[in-house]
């Protein structure tokens, strides 16, 4: 039985324009949805007094060797922007790469402290006893920890995440990667996971508006045009 294929010739000769109208299509409509997590970014760096005082304090010029940076809302603020990135052509599509960053040291500090060591990095480690809380346990000597640790308060990293707001997980979103320790955050990483079902629902509805416009466009070039009487 013999099997017609209609409409590939067509197909094949649209795909370029596709990928051009796709591509626009999705920057316009994610851009302001992209400046806005950039904004709810910027809207969650705490203010000076939001956070230990010890942090805010002007570095002392006779130090010697890199200082842990100072933290200033204003300079955090500053930090977080948004890139609308670029295009690539891949061998099954193409890729929009649009991103909101955050480049300062005390606002990454603030976005991702205590993601990978949630009581600090220090020669003490937190131990829960079955119904009794838990109590604060020294490291091995031999710990890289231990080595590392140099400063006078044991417990100085534990008490600077404590007094941080936890950090903020990706929810889940069906058809898309899963998060991981590296996508949470408290500034960037939360509006994200706030605003990205919204960003993801204007992907779907530009790539769906990109498909209705080529239907439409390949319909009305197979209508044949009358003839002058």
């Amino acid at each position: 039985m013999p099997v017609e294929v209609v409409g590939v010739k067509d197909v094949l000769n649209g795909l370029e324009t596709i990928d051009d109208n796709m591509r626009v299509k999705i920057r316009t409509a994610i851009d302001p949805l992209m400046r806005g997590v950039a904004l709810k970014a910027k809207g969650f760096v705490k203010n000076n007094g939001g956070v230990l005082s010890g942090w805010v304090k002007p570095i002392s010029s006779e130090i010697t060797y890199k200082p842990f940076p100072k933290y200033d809302s204003d300079e955090a603020r500053r930090g977080i922007g948004y890139n609308p990135g670029y295009s690539k052509i891949k061998k099954n599509g193409f890729q929009v790469s649009n991103y909101v960053y955050n480049n300062s040291r005390p606002g990454s500090i603030y976005e991702t402290a205590g993601r990978l060591h949630p009581q600090g990095r220090a020669p003490f480690e937190f131990r829960t006893s079955y119904g009794e809380g838990g109590t604060y346990s020294k490291q091995s000597a031999k710990s890289r920890k231990y080595i590392e640790y140099k400063s006078n308060n044991p417990f100085a990293s534990a008490q600077f995440i404590d007094a941080l707001e936890p950090v903020t997980v990706q929810p889940k979103i069906k058809g898309t990667r899963g998060g991981g320790r590296k996508t949470k955050g408290r500034l960037v990483y939360k509006a994200w996971a706030q605003d990205s079902g919204k960003v993801y629902d204007a992907i779907l509805q530009a790539i769906d508006n990109t498909a209705t416009d080529f239907t439409k466009l390949t319909y009305i070039k197979k209508i044949p045009k009358k003839k002058a009487a």
